[in-house]
């Protein structure tokens, strides 16, 4: 799995970092806007990264599920 983040488009919900904190941050200092800390998480973090894709108001996260690099 491969994720990326447009970050130009997040609206700062804080969704993503509420299910999925491995993977994506909503840091206060940056007025919340979504932060990628993981775009190659473990099958693990999975699940939800799914949920916090359909989750964002912006859809501001996308997943490749075809990326072999995870």
């Amino acid at each position: 799995m491969k994720v990326t983040v447009s970050e130009n488009i997040c609206i700062a919900s804080g969704n993503c970092s509420m299910v999925a904190p491995h993977v994506f941050a909503n840091p206060p200092e940056e007025g919340g806007f979504v932060r990628l800390l993981d775009s190659n998480p473990p099958a693990s973090e999975w699940d939800a990264v799914r949920e916090a894709e359909s989750l964002c108001p912006a859809a501001t996260i996308r997943i490749d599920e075809e990326d072999a690099s995870a």
